[in-house]
């Protein structure tokens, strides 16, 4: 190996770049080099190790040192380097680094870099005896074990970047002097420790917006951490007080007291004159020289400047700071609209209101189905389309009641439980059964509509009815729509961890948007459907007893029954569409938290109120209900009185058990009008 030796601006400096055969440095070879201040190594492929005797040399001037894109596969034995003042550079970048095992860092300098390493473990003390100000592990994906006192032993630690690794659990020994922290694009760590554990921090990058509420409601974020500091600061008060009044006395209390700021002023391995002028010499060094990450940003000095004041006024500065604020570090990313940190409801009036919707969704439509596939008399295409649209009225319904469910665990800390539900099979799964109850329930109910109009408009057509068959092929089509739009969230397109209500609102891509159009329009074009079906239906009925001058009371009847639906389907999806159409356009008219009253009220309104709206108000219905309990012995004299009726008010040529619930009779207008109320 030869060292070249340069003179200029950066004084002596050693560098070797592109060497590729170099794989040994030899003991001795930095002897006699008193003045070298740079040692830069680049680009050696074959170079795996540093024998421990090829730093355990003098070098008092050396302030850089950087071994960066080879296969280094441990950290060089740097506690024999001897040097006047710490190194303002330590770089070991882009290596093959695999584990820090304990002790296998010893060195004071003001900057060790260790980004891009193939870094999986950090051991018990693994820093022990260094004194490092800013430490990077960036980029080290694979590094997932940290020991609970891997930090344990660094002193004078201001700076930590753990960002773009997967560590799960981040340890506080030796973190507790941290002024900056990073774990950006970490997606592992989804447990924050107490912010307790950081006395003096000041900036906080982090992954999750959620962890960002633990500095704005530390109390909530670990109660037995805040209850503990809460001891704490009391006792300091009362420590506090004791000494102000000794000091008005003027009684003797010990030694003065001495609070001062951090500062690196007494440091042994900060004195003189050489630290400060590091800095100016970077300014001043080739681009090469410098730090290749960004992470770390610009170079900066260590705090110079103690606090020097009397011996009142010191007393007084320690007591009128006994406890940090920290809702005021800066930290990010901030919680924002879709990521506050207050509850899932967000107040008792949302919370008490999606409760009632999901248990009458549940049990309403449940009692649906139960009826239905147990009664005996012929399975129609209205029973067949009814059951369809209960079974997805019956997924929102355990939507709500998963939502409702996680919304009472986390009452009054959500942000704790936010990372784990949100990013978990649970979120997913309430996604995925909101997104498919919704779009089936709505594809359901357009085809019960046409269904219906059909039926009434041209009730003469006895031939052209919808058949069984024609109803299960359409049926089939609105499952295949259903559960392809409520997949593409998982695989991508959106996504159900934006928000806490697990909606897919993601929208960052234009694929997300083309989802999300898609849609609100379906959704909308379904409604005006349904809207222009229910008028036909309704100016066909009172058209034709208009025609005869006999309209009665039935007619008022299906009057407020046709209002009555289309009323419900209004509330539910035009808030909805309005909103989202505006949203989507890039002209928000609500925030989320206002959002979440549309999207977890009015949204699933129709999932509680279609069972009643559709079969359970209806004469068939309870027909129906009857017969299935007079077979286990109940209510058999009720049961026989509608079996009697049935035979009476049958239509001509059809037998009593072909009666279909909500079917028109094709003979009269009475029976019209039953098919609709």
């Amino acid at each position: 190996l030869t060292l070249y030796n340069h003179t200029g601006s950066c004084g002596s400096c050693n560098t070797v770049m592109n060497v590729q055969h170099l794989h040994l440095l030899q003991a001795g070879l930095f002897l006699n080099m008193m003045y070298l201040q740079t040692i830069y190594i680049y680009n050696a492929p074959t170079l795996e190790h540093v024998l421990p005797s090829v730093f355990s040399v003098s070098l008092p001037h050396l302030k850089i040192l950087r071994i960066i894109n080879t296969r280094l596969k441990s950290v060089p034995n740097f506690s024999q380097l001897n040097t006047a003042a710490a190194l303002v550079m330590v770089d070991l970048e882009n290596n093959q680094i695999q584990k820090l095992t304990t002790g296998s860092v010893q060195i004071q300098a003001e900057s060790l870099i260790l980004n891009y390493n193939a870094i999986t473990e950090i051991e018990k003390g693994a820093f022990n005896l260094s004194q490092i100000a800013k430490v990077s592990l960036k980029g080290n994906r694979h590094l997932s074990k940290l020991h609970e006192n891997a930090f344990d032993g660094l002193k004078s630690l201001r700076s930590l970047d753990l960002s773009e690794t997967s560590i799960s659990f981040l340890p506080t020994k030796g973190l507790q002097e941290l002024d900056e922290l990073r774990i950006e694009d970490t997606k592992t760590l989804k447990v924050f420790p107490s912010v307790y554990n950081f006395e003096y921090i000041q900036k906080v990058h982090l992954t999750y917006a959620y962890h960002c509420c633990a500095f704005k409601f530390p109390a909530k974020h670990n109660m037995l951490e805040h209850y503990r500091h809460q001891l704490f600061v009391q006792k300091q008060e009362r420590d506090c007080e004791i000494l102000e009044e000794e000091m008005e006395e003027g009684g003797e209390f010990g030694k003065p007291l001495v609070r001062k700021e951090r500062s690196w002023d007494n440091e042994p391995w900060l004195t003189g004159n050489d630290s400060v002028k590091v800095w100016g010499d970077l300014q001043t060094m080739p681009p090469y020289l410098h730090p290749t990450s960004p992470a770390l940003g610009p170079f900066g000095t260590f705090h110079q400047k103690g606090v020097t004041v009397g011996v009142g006024r010191r007393i007084h500065k320690m007591c009128g700071n006994l406890s940090k604020n920290y809702q005021e570090v800066m930290c990010s990313p901030a919680p924002d609209a879709f990521n506050p940190c207050e509850d899932i409801m967000g107040n008792w009036s949302l919370r008490v209101a999606v409760w009632l919707v999901s248990v009458l969704a549940l049990f309403g439509n449940l009692a649906v189905i139960l009826v239905l596939l147990s009664s005996r008399f012929r399975f129609s295409v209205p029973k067949f389309l009814i059951c369809n649209l209960a079974l997805a009225d019956f997924c929102m319904g355990a939507y709500l009641l998963l939502i409702a469910i996680m919304d009472a665990r986390s009452i009054g800390d959500y942000f704790n439980y936010a990372i784990d539900w949100q990013n978990g099979n649970g979120c997913h799964m309430a996604g995925f059964l909101t997104v498919f109850a919704c779009e089936l329930s709505i594809f359901t109910l357009s085809v019960i509509t046409i269904e219906r109009w059909y039926t009434i408009t041209y009730a003469i057509h006895l031939n052209r009815r919808l058949k069984l068959s024609a109803a299960v092929k359409i049926m089939a089509g609105g499952w295949t729509y259903s559960t392809v739009m409520a997949t593409l969230p998982l695989l991508g397109v959106s996504s159900y961890t934006k928000t806490s209500i697990c909606l897919p609102l993601e929208n960052l891509k234009v694929l997300d948007l083309g989802y999300l159009v898609t849609l609100v329009l379906f959704n909308s074009l379904a409604f005006s459907v349904i809207c222009a079906c229910y008028s036909r239906m309704y100016c066909s009925i009172r058209g034709g007893h208009e025609a005869a001058g006999s309209l009665t009371r039935s007619d008022l009847t299906v009057a407020k029954r046709m209002a009555l639906l289309v009323f419900t389907d209004f509330a539910c999806w035009a808030p909805i569409a309005f909103f989202g159409i505006t949203a989507l356009a890039g002209y928000p008219l609500i925030d989320v938290s206002k959002t979440k009253i549309l999207l977890v009220f009015f949204y699933p309104l129709n999932s509680c109120a279609n069972p009643y709206l559709y079969a359970l108000l209806t004469q068939q219905y309870r027909r129906d209900m009857f017969m299935m309990l007079s077979r286990h012995g109940l209510c058999s004299r009720t049961a026989a009185k509608y079996k009697i009726g049935a035979h009476i008010t049958s239509p001509k040529g059809n037998k009593p058990n072909e009666m279909t619930l909500m079917t028109p009779g094709p003979s009269n207008d009475d029976s019209l009008q039953k098919g609709i109320i």
